[in-house]
């Protein structure tokens, strides 16, 4: 039997790479307990031959990750022996999952990239669940990258300081800047209110400004490689 909780999107080539990945989408059967994002369907975007948690520390991470400075100075917030381990090792190991129907997303909110960046996918996977959802949320750091250029508009361009804040938003993509605590806010833009300096005041679920399109968003560095994030930049 299956396991309910879970879907398979897509097994293949990434597209950073041509690595073999794996998009596991989780939340059908259980509320996800991420209490920043609240209840949304979740995507594991995964190395489909390496255990998450050991492609993060080596290159191979890069499938998924491609250029993120989060993956390459080890600062990223995702906890890849937690949440993505526990999914790798149902579809690997376990029970696994049931392909996905394209009904299986009507009206949920969706997650584009819980771990993983949303551009190692093809843009064909994404893009016929957009119109089904209720809303969606997602981020890319290949925003550089000729890949990504189907998510303008889709994705919020991960920027790690306001250069590249600066660049992106003048290539037309709204942000997602992460910045050092106490950095002041770039005019014009919104601080996350799912974020801790913002008390939790809602959820990404509840939110959904990071669907690419409507507001340039900001949130201090955080997870428990926030420090190291800090001395990073």
């Amino acid at each position: 039997m299956t396991n309910p909780n879970g879907r398979i999107l897509y097994e293949g080539p990434s597209m950073l790479d041509g690595a073999p990945i794996v998009v596991i989408a989780t939340g059908f059967a259980e509320r996800s307990g991420n209490a920043k994002t609240g209840s949304m369907i979740q995507t594991w975007i995964l190395r489909a031959d390496i255990p998450p948690h050991h492609a993060f520390k080596s290159p191979e991470g890069a499938s998924v990750c491609g250029d993120c400075t989060h993956f390459l100075n080890k600062t990223c917030y995702v906890s890849w022996w937690q949440a993505p381990l526990a999914v790798w090792n149902c579809w690997h190991h376990g029970a696994g999952y049931a392909p996905a129907t394209p009904s299986d997303f009507d009206d949920v909110i969706l997650r584009i990239g819980s771990a993983g960046d949303g551009a190692a996918v093809p843009e064909h996977v994404w893009l016929p669940l957009l119109p089904r959802v209720a809303a969606h949320t997602g981020y890319t750091h290949q925003w550089r990258n000729p890949v990504a250029s189907w998510a303008r508009g889709i994705l919020q361009a991960s920027c790690d300081g306001f250069a590249d804040y600066l660049e992106a938003t003048a290539h037309g993509w709204s942000t997602f800047l992460v910045t050092p605590t106490g950095t002041p806010d770039p005019a014009g833009t919104v601080h996350c209110a799912a974020s801790a300096e913002r008390g939790h005041k809602t959820t990404c679920a509840a939110c959904t400004l990071c669907d690419g399109a409507s507001a340039n968003v900001v949130i201090h560095a955080h997870g428990s490689r926030a420090s190291r994030y800090a001395l990073a930049n």
